[in-house]
């Protein structure tokens, strides 16, 4: 189905394991780019569905740990130690 907002068909890239409490994700790209999606899933040896969750989890991660750097140099005083004062601590 031609969706009319962008004109990409719609890939439905995750699916729902009987028994399994998942949900269902639709994803709309173009044609180029559903078929290097499959080409890469294929590549890497694992389902389509596999492939995306992974990407996106990893997205996730990355946007967490961004945040998290950015709190970090902002609670940043300033103060350093030496190799030598850290190993006198321990």
């Amino acid at each position: 189905m031609l969706l009319p907002d962008r004109g990409f068909p719609e890939y439905n890239v995750f699916t729902v394991l009987k028994g399994a409490e998942m949900s269902t994700m639709t994803i709309r790209m173009s044609d180029e780019d559903a078929t290097l999606v499959r080409k890469l899933a294929n590549f890497e040896g694992v389902t389509i569905s596999d492939f995306a969750r992974t990407a996106i989890l990893e997205k996730i991660e990355d946007s967490y740990d961004l945040h998290e750097l950015r709190a970090a140099i902002a609670a940043d005083d300033g103060q350093r130690f030496s190799i030598d004062e850290i190993l006198e601590e321990l």
